[in-house]
């Protein structure tokens, strides 16, 4: 190709897609291609255990015969995952889509009445669940369902019973001893790229989840110019999957990853993180904004019990590496003698957290779903961990894609090719391209009001598009500011960003939970859970004693400090965002007390109702 002729990014991707036609085939194409190299890795009692490609490919086809020897689905019909993250659900997930079904994820968090409305709305006929948990649910889910007849179970040591239960190994036996496999070649040349792929059933914040249509032209319509970002990617490298499966952005990276040969290593539990980055060292991963909070967080704390020298020490390297990174992001060069410094840095105290932290091999480690402090995102930056800012909705994913040193402190992106941006009169981002969904099922109301009258998709997103050349490049940066939906307008009629200012106490470690309010109010309150294991420790080297949690959020003394924790935190807002009163809680919020969404967002109208008195309080004179 001609250098000074701009890339037809439009004719690779549709080049792609003509070769591939939908993922069921690329995957299987792959598990020849890179045959020999590990594909997925977990952990099974304690020690991690390896599948080749080859394995991986023979096992999805035992299980898509097995599905048509038991006639378990047709073309067009769902198939259900109920599971936490591991190998057997990209197994399943592969091995539905390979008889043309479509793959419908849940939440492995949700409860029987959330997983009951997908299964119906969805009208999944067979269900892959993970554990025990899982599978209890799923027999009281089938009771009531009048569409799923079957139930597969992961692990052998779930107890299961009744003709409507199977093991996932019982049905790779019979898989395995089909002669569908024409059958299934048939159904695999059959496909096509407008085969819906899955629902994705939305998290919920203002109401029932709505299952959003992705085929699987819209999915590689995502996938195809994200992985241009990467060519030096393929078999050798590793992508750790912590954020569940059932979620578009560790769904659709983990896709990518199959696409160029990458191995997946499984998380299954965001709390076991530390642990399994540290065996791992991954060079990709998807995560949140929390997990880094609280990484900086514990750094910053660990410092106040270190010695004096070792306070000093560290100080000095942060200072010496954000002054670098600093001049970096400036296109300026650092003197010969902060470059010394620097090398020194690394040596003494960066190489030491990246190797502590296990993100030594760090390529990209993807961060989106909220808010993600600038300050934060800087030190990570400046010491060597390429935590970037990514941006997509279930709806429409991905939009932007960090790569190489290309991440910007309080933005997404850059945006990826094919994608379009722009803002509405009203500051809503508003987008366009293959990767978009093709509406919501069987709702065509809802369909209708998220898209404007000349096809753009509405977000519901606050926020400015920005553009910044680099090396010759124009790359497209997007500020999300808030949700149209979560802007709080005070008494005064002023405008307020709650997410903005609970993302200041992200990598608080006194605070767990912290939910801004004051919509209609005369000034902004919050309701906030402290983290009671810092807290108590923190009461227990301070000798301050309490009978319980109620005596604890009720001291003095605790809401003297958490007073200066807020202040110290919003010293640089401006006075109509200041935090004026607090009530600390003495519980959690979750998901089972439908607080949350199974991607831990706050669900804020439901949160002001429950906590109404609480809240009024707050506000009386």
């Amino acid at each position: 190709m001609n250098k000074n002729q701009p890339r037809n990014y439009q004719k690779e991707l549709d080049d792609f897609i003509k070769e591939y036609r939908t993922l069921a085939n690329l995957v299987l194409k792959n598990t020849e291609k890179f045959a020999e190299y590990d594909a997925l890795s977990q952990k099974v009692q304690g020690k991690w255990v390896h599948i080749k490609w080859k394995d991986f490919g023979e096992q999805i086809c035992a299980v898509a015969k097995g599905i048509l020897e038991l006639n378990l689905l047709r073309p067009g019909e769902m198939g259900g995952i109920f599971s936490a993250n591991r190998a057997e659900w990209h197994i399943a997930d592969i091995g539905i889509l390979a008889v043309r079904g479509v793959s419908v994820p849940i939440y492995a968090t949700n409860s029987v009445e959330e997983a009951l409305y997908i299964v119906e709305d969805a009208e999944i006929k067979v269900l892959f669940v993970g554990d025990q948990v899982q599978y209890d649910k799923a027999k009281q889910v089938i009771k009531q369902s009048s569409h799923l007849k079957k139930i597969i179970a992961f692990d052998r040591d779930i107890k299961i019973n009744g003709d409507d239960s199977i093991y996932l190994d019982e049905l790779i036996t019979i898989g395995r001893s089909s002669s569908k496999d024409a059958e299934l070649k048939k159904l695999l040349q059959e496909a096509t790229p407008d085969d819906l792929l899955t629902l994705i059933y939305t998290s919920g914040t203002t109401g029932a989840p709505k299952g959003a249509i992705h085929s699987h032209r819209t999915f590689m319509g995502g996938i195809y110019p994200s992985l241009i970002r990467f060519p030096h990617v393929g078999p050798g490298y590793v992508t750790m999957a912590i954020l569940p499966l059932s979620h578009v952005f560790e769904r659709m990276w983990s896709y990518g990853a199959m696409t160029v040969g990458m191995r997946i290593a499984y998380c299954p539990d965001p709390k076991q993180f530390v642990e399994y980055i540290n065996e791992i060292k991954p060079h990709f991963m998807t995560s949140v904004p929390r997990i880094w909070d609280k990484v900086y967080g514990t750094i910053q704390e660990g410092l106040k019990t270190a010695s004096p020298v070792k306070i000093k020490l560290f100080k000095w390297a942060e200072k010496t590496a954000l002054e670098v990174y600093h001049n970096k992001i400036a296109c300026q060069k650092s003197s010969a003698s902060l470059r010394i410094k620097h090398a020194l840095a690394k040596k003494l105290v960066i190489s030491k957290v990246q190797k502590t932290l296990g993100t030594e091999h760090c390529d990209v480690y993807h961060v989106g779903g909220a808010a993600f402090a600038s300050d934060v995102n800087e030190f990570f930056f400046a010491f060597g961990i390429n935590t970037i800012q990514g941006y997509g909705l279930t709806e429409f994913f991905p939009v932007c894609v960090g790569f190489n040193d290309h991440g910007l402190p309080g933005a997404c992106g850059p945006m990826i090719p094919l994608c379009q941006a722009r803002i509405s009169d009203e500051g809503e981002i508003q987008l366009k391209g293959p990767m978009c969904m093709l509406g919501y099922y069987k709702k065509p109301e809802a369909t209708k009001e998220c898209f404007t009258d000349d096809g753009w998709f509405k977000t519901g997103d606050i926020g400015q598009i920005e553009q910044i050349e680099k090396n010759g490049e124009i790359l497209t940066y997007i500020k999300i500011t808030d949700r149209v939906k979560d802007i709080i307008i005070t008494a005064g009629g002023k405008n307020i960003s709650p997410q903005q200012i609970e993302s200041l106490f992200g990598d608080e470690l006194f605070i767990e939970q912290i939910v801004v309010t004051g919509e209609g109010k005369k000034f902004i309150s919050a309701l906030i859970v402290p983290n009671f294991i810092v807290l108590e420790d923190y009461c227990q080297k301070n000798n301050i004693q309490y009978n319980s949690r109620e005596d604890l959020v009720n001291n003095p003394a605790i809401i003297k400090m958490y007073e200066e924790i807020i202040e110290n935190r919003t010293a640089s807002l401006g006075q109509v965002e200041k935090i004026k009163k607090f009530t600390l809680l003495t519980k959690e919020l979750t998901q089972e007390d439908g607080e949350l969404t199974p991607t831990l967002k706050v669900k804020r109208k439901v949160i002001n109702k429950k906590y109404s008195e609480i809240i009024d309080k707050m506000y009386e004179e």
